[in-house]
Parts: C-alpha cells; structure tokens; sequence
C-alpha cells in the first residue's frame, strides 16, 4: 500500500484599489494586500498551499 500524494493547492492573489489616491506611494495599499496575502498562504503550508507567481500579472 502506498501513501497517499499530499494535496497541493495552487493559490494566487488578486489585489485592488478602487481609487487612484495613494498609489504614488513606495508602500501603498496594494502592497500591503499582497504581503498579507502572502503571509496568510504560506502560514498555510502545511496544508498544502502554494503559491505560484506564474499566476500573477
């Protein structure tokens, strides 16, 4: 009997700003939405979540 393949689950992000306003910015809210989504899917690792930048624009 062999051991069961662990799930991998392919995560991408999808980050928005529905104004203009701040994204001059070195560090606007699209950064920080994107750094905790990252944060949030590679705390979740051990579940299986990846992240895969090919997905990503």
């Amino acid at each position: 009997m062999s051991a069961a393949k662990p799930v991998q689950l392919r995560c991408a992000i999808y980050t928005r700003k529905s104004s203009e306003e701040g994204l001059e910015q070195d560090f606007n809210s699209l950064h920080a939405q994107r750094e905790a989504c990252e944060a949030f899917i590679k705390s979740q690792r051990g579940e299986g979540c990846i992240f895969d930048f090919r997905l990503t624009g």
